[in-house]
């Protein structure tokens, strides 16, 4: 599996719990993620050390706030001046502070061009107005003017923050949405949690893509803080409308905007429970308490997981009975950073979810998922279309018996 290398460049007076917390998040077997502390100098300069590590890395995360951090010495700029004659052609922007007597660069802003310099991706973010520092933050006005203009330097060399960020669990969520998804998509480090049961039927999905819309519509955009409340819907209609295969298709073709796609049946309040303990298991969230035997302890994990895992789409399967529905409004004051959607035969449900209801097919439309569903299996004759129709008026048009009578003709080769 190939290995990852990532660095964190942060003052840490400014941002310390941010970074800690990025570090936590960005943690996968195979990727290592360094700070600067983590190269305090023991027998050589900290900036050769620093450099050495960036120049083998993959990817640099700069964060840049009001505080510069401490200024590089004399004797670190001297080696990297020695070590790479050319940096002022390569970085014009660069070129006074590589002078005598030019603008001293600290610890940090060097992390920076370091990755320039090498060719790593670096990735730029900076904090909104309102963002809380850590405590020991107090703000500098000299440093303040030398961070805006080390930003300027970067922006006339094409940079500038790529990301905003609010707080630590949006600045953990912008960087995983942000380039360094596909660095860790390549090297299989970028784990989604997703257990779905079922894959998309593509093409073969007909008659539901106006619902689709509409879902999304309602749904609204993926939540990036653990403080967002949930957002939930109720799909309700006759079993066998299709309800689970409209949660499903949706969960798929929105797979790349959620942090995971988790599903769950909950026919009964003693299966819900069961069930969301279970998410528990290697592979999927992979939680210290999968070896514990103390459902309840389990189940209280993966709560702690969601609420601390903003962006996920959580599906609950079959909450056809009253109790059935009684467990999932009580779930639901436990959850926050999400999508819910809940699949169910019943339409009477409290103030706080909003029920979409579910019609049988269009008949032209179950007409044509038959004749597509059998479309290299079944003996074709001229009437095969007006006998779809007929089989589909014969069915009720229900999504879940055409399924079954078109395996079965694809199947017999009827």
């Amino acid at each position: 599996m190939p290995q990852i290398r990532l660095f964190l460049s942060a003052v840490s007076a400014e941002f310390c719990s941010y970074r800690d917390a990025l570090r936590r998040n960005l943690d996968r077997p195979n990727v290592t993620v360094k700070i600067q502390e983590d190269f305090i100098a023991t027998g050589s300069e900290t900036l050769d050390k620093l450099n050495e590590y960036i120049r083998q890395c993959d990817a640099v995360i700069h964060l840049v706030g009001d505080l510069t951090g401490a200024l590089a010495q004399a004797p670190s700029l001297q080696l990297i001046r020695k070590r790479y004659p050319d940096m002022a052609e390569r970085l014009p922007p660069l070129k006074p502070c590589l002078e005598p007597n030019g603008p001293a660069l600290s610890y940090t802003q060097w992390e920076a061009w370091l990755a320039l310099y090498h060719g790593k991706i670096l990735i730029i973010a900076a904090p909104e107005p309102t963002a809380p520092r850590d405590e020991q933050y107090q703000l500098l006005a000299e440093q303040q003017t030398q961070q805006q203009q080390h930003l300027a330097r970067l922006a006339s060399f094409e940079r500038y923050p790529e990301i905003s960020f609010a707080n630590a669990d949006r600045l953990s969520v912008a960087i995983l949405r942000s380039k360094l998804h596909d660095l860790l998509a390549r090297a299989g480090a970028l784990h989604k949690p997703a257990n779905l049961p079922a894959a998309s039927l593509g093409e073969l999905f007909k008659g539901r893509n106006a619902m689709l819309e509409q879902l999304s519509r309602c749904l609204g955009p993926v939540p990036d803080s653990t403080n967002q409340a949930v957002h939930a819907r109720v799909l309700s209609g006759l079993g066998g409308v299709g309800k689970t295969r409209l949660a499903l298709e949706y969960a798929w073709r929105q797979a790349d905007n959620y942090a995971a796609s988790l599903f769950l049946g909950a026919d009964s309040p003693e299966v819900l429970q069961r069930n969301l303990a279970a998410l528990c298991r290697p592979g999927l969230l992979n939680l210290p308490e999968q070896t514990d035997t103390d459902e309840a302890r389990q189940r209280d994990a993966v709560l702690a997981w969601l609420r601390q895992h903003p962006g996920w789409l959580l599906i609950l399967d079959n909450a056809d009975t009253e109790t059935a529905a009684e467990a999932v409004e009580a779930l639901l004051p436990r959850l926050s950073g999400g999508h819910l959607l809940i699949t169910s035969r019943l339409s009477n449900w409290s103030g706080n979810l909003t029920v979409m209801q579910l019609d049988t097919l269009a008949r032209a439309d179950a007409a044509e998922f038959l004749l597509a569903r059998t479309a290299h299996k079944r003996r074709k004759r001229d009437d095969d279309s007006a006998q779809a129709e007929i089989l589909a008026e014969e069915l009720g048009d229900l999504a879940l018996a055409l399924e079954q009578a078109g395996a079965y003709i694809a199947q017999r080769r009827l």
